[in-house]
């Protein structure tokens, strides 16, 4: 019953956005919406007395090509004016200012400035993802906000990174610090017993990140300085896959070969088909 009230609800703002502008005007709303079509929320923060504003609505927010673009995104307008604490919490100290963020709010691109069509093309065009293969995790983080929830929705961002365009990589990784940052402080809080084992997974997944960006040099001399007994059960899986990325893109045959035998069968899935796409 509670889904099916669910559904209604999201096909009622659905409806809403078919009218009219397009716009929504709760942010909230544009969360549900954005969960619920596996999309990402275009934000534009804005005023009544904002000149530039009126000028992006006339010349870059009305255009048909835009328009077109706009169809995979969650478009929102929030009233600096009426919505003080929104403009507060993201740091909107002058408009208009542009904002694309994923249904929990969580912020892969922002900047402030007058767009004009050809920019806003550019910027709808680059960030254009189908958010499906991260949905369930960004939903459980919205139903709740646990270090397990917040953990597995980092992780999967960093996964996610690797099939993106190199141009967009960094954006999502960002993306993914957010959500480590916040697990590790909910970890404290929490009553796990192996925290520890968790705050080392998540210094390995920041090396990680950095052979993902092609930082190979920091990643390998932050890798070396572990000793491999010290990896704990937890984590040797990953510890093996980021000494495999390492040797693999850069053509080190024998000891890709090594490190990816200890590896787990999941991970050397995932990995064979990164780099078949590669």
């Amino acid at each position: 019953m509670v889904k099916k009230i669910f559904v209604l609800l999201i096909l009622l703002l659905l409806n809403k956005m078919a009218k009219a502008d397009n716009w929504i005007t709760s942010f909230d709303d544009a969360q549900k919406l954005a969960l619920a079509t596996n999309k990402l929320m275009l934000v534009d923060f804005w005023a009544s007395w904002c000149g530039p504003c009126k000028k992006m609505d006339s010349e870059s927010w009305n255009n048909d090509d835009v328009g077109l673009l706009m169809r995979n995104y969650i478009p929102v307008k929030i009233n600096i004016d009426k919505n003080n604490y929104l403009a507060s919490k993201y740091g909107v100290e002058g408009i208009p200012f542009i904002f694309i963020m994923d249904g929990n709010g969580k912020v892969l691109y922002k900047e402030m400035s007058y767009k004009s069509k050809r920019e806003v093309i550019t910027i709808l065009n680059k960030y254009k993802l189908d958010m499906a293969y991260l949905n369930p995790y960004l939903s459980s983080f919205y139903e709740k906000n646990s270090f397990a929830s917040s953990y597995r929705v980092a992780m999967k961002y960093s996964e996610f990174s690797m099939y993106l365009n190199e141009d967009i990589r960094y954006d999502i990784l960002s993306v993914s610090n957010q959500y480590f940052s916040l697990a590790k402080k909910l970890l404290k809080k929490s009553d796990l017993k192996n925290k520890k084992d968790f705050i080392q997974r998540i210094k390995l997944f920041k090396i990680k990140e950095w052979l993902i960006l092609n930082k190979d040099d920091k990643a390998i001399k932050a890798l070396n300085k572990y000793n491999e007994v010290d990896i704990v059960k937890l984590n040797k899986s990953l510890f093996s896959v980021l000494y495999y990325i390492y040797y693999k893109k850069n053509g080190d045959i024998e000891n890709e070969d090594i490190w990816f035998e200890k590896m787990s069968k999941i991970d050397k899935t995932k990995l064979k088909r990164y780099f078949e796409q590669s």
